[in-house]
């Protein structure tokens, strides 16, 4: 009978490593600046630089556009005849950047205002204009440095890497075949994502879409199952219906959250199964169709008022893609306005803006998302009156109304080293406690009103992915 210690056993026992970061916690990243747009040329691509391991970046007018990098410099060089020789300078600091302007002829602005003569101002994130071109600095960054390919093989889907990061998950989940959620506000995208996931996924079939609250519920069951014929008055033939008319390709059920609760359970066994029943009808047809369902609603909370199943919701949520709104990912900008302007025929190269229209657009809030850049933007080319094959000029005059009424934001005061310790603090806790002011609130023993307040002085925001 072995009597040895455990300690004896001559094979070694590996210590687990611990995990660098919580399964709901994307992983942190350097900050990163994205060259947005230039007013004066649609053309050039959106490109994103990681800002670690840098003293400065500059950014100034050359006669053709390079980046160079090098003794801990990011040198950027603008083909830009309204920026100067020597126009922006970036410096990290505890919290963020110093953003100061070199001597330029038009100035440097920082989310729409000028920096004064001799002004040095900390940024966190924001929108950076220098000349007619305009640049998004962001220093907390949490996701991956992947940026998943769309169609345009110069420009990914999204610069945002905590969006990036879902649908990089998602990607591979789709190619297999798996049934995917996903979420985001109304007009975000949801459409966009799911035939992105349906196209890589390299299904054979086709993508067939339904919006789940725009059927009446009466009506749901037949469009989704299909019927025999004289299941009911007027059924005078057979009726496939959706998820069979998607055979060997995609069903994407949008606003999946309206569904009724005895169709939740007759998808769930589809889902399963991957068996049809039509209204009517003994038997059950073999369906082989991947599920995309997209939301705007909390089904979490909707599960935990008994109108979702939450076996539904685990089937379909297995990695669920969560589309941030475009307030949140204003590094995609340049990426959207493109992508949308190509869809006219008269291409990007007869497109320009007004710089008064372009910083309109780039510090919109944009609360209908996408939908309402989109709807903006066609509508702006359209109102200048051009003929085809006419350039156009986009100015402020052919924009909505509502982005006219935009508060011009306020001008923070230069923060002293102590508000500038401060503000560094308050960003590592908010991180570190996951934007629980609570939390951060208990760990300074202060009230958490008083530390509200701080943020709002000191201009710190809660960290979004």
């Amino acid at each position: 009978m072995a009597t040895g210690r455990a300690d004896d056993d001559p094979l070694e026992t590996l210590k687990t490593a611990p995990s660098a970061a919580r399964p709901s916690e994307p992983p942190k990243l350097p900050p990163a600046l994205v060259q947005l747009v230039c007013a004066d040329d649609l053309r050039p691509p959106s490109v994103r630089h990681w800002l670690d391991g840098l003293r400065e970046v500059r950014i100034h007018r050359a006669r053709a556009p390079s980046v160079r990098r090098e003794r801990g410099t990011l040198t950027i060089a603008l083909a830009d005849r309204y920026a100067s020789n020597r126009h922006l300078l970036l410096r990290p600091t505890s919290g963020g950047f110093v953003v100061s302007d070199e001597g330029s002829t038009n100035g440097v602005f920082v989310d729409g205002r000028p920096l004064g003569p001799g002004e040095e101002r900390v940024v966190e994130s924001g929108l950076l204009e220098v000349g007619h071109s305009f640049f998004h600095l962001r220093s907390e960054v949490h996701g991956t440095r992947d940026t998943p390919a769309d169609g345009d093989p110069e420009e990914p889907l999204t610069f945002h890497p905590g969006f990036a990061l879902g649908l990089t998950g998602a990607g591979r989940l789709a190619r297999r075949s798996h049934d995917l959620l996903v979420t985001g506000e109304t007009g975000a995208g949801k459409e966009v994502v799911a035939r992105w996931l349906h196209r890589i996924s390299g299904r054979p079939g086709p993508l067939i879409a339904v919006n789940c609250a725009a059927v009446p519920e009466h009506l749901l069951e037949d469009e989704l199952f299909g019927h025999v014929k004289g299941a009911f008055s007027g059924a005078q033939a057979d009726r496939p219906g959706l998820l069979r008319a998607a055979h060997r390709g995609t069903l994407l059920l949008d606003e999946v959250g309206d569904m009724p609760a005895q169709l939740q359970a007759k998808l769930l066994r589809v889902i399963e199964d991957r068996r049809v029943r039509p209204v009517g009808s003994e038997e059950e047809v073999q369906v082989d169709v991947q599920v995309i369902a997209a939301t705007h609603r909390d089904l979490r909370a909707l599960v935990d008022e008994g109108r979702f199943r939450e076996d539904l919701l685990a089937r379909l949520g297995l990695l669920p893609v969560h589309i941030p709104p475009l307030r949140d990912r204003r590094e995609d900008l340049g990426l959207l306005i493109r992508r949308i302007l190509r869809e006219l025929p008269r291409g990007l190269e007869r497109i320009r803006f007004e710089l008064d229209a372009l910083r309109m657009l780039l510090l919109h809030p944009w609360p209908l998302n996408v939908r309402e850049l989109r709807r903006a933007l066609l509508s702006a080319v359209d109102l200048t009156g051009a003929d085809e094959g006419v350039s156009v000029l986009i100015g402020p005059q052919h924009l909505p109304a509502a982005l006219e009424r935009r508060p011009p934001p306020r001008t923070p005061p230069a923060l002293s080293e102590a508000d500038q310790e401060l503000r560094a603090r308050l960003v590592e806790l908010l991180a570190r406690h996951r934007s629980n002011v609570a939390a951060v609130a208990r760990q300074l023993g202060k009230p958490r009103t008083q530390v509200q307040r701080l943020m709002a002085r000191l201009g710190v925001q809660r960290i979004e992915d």
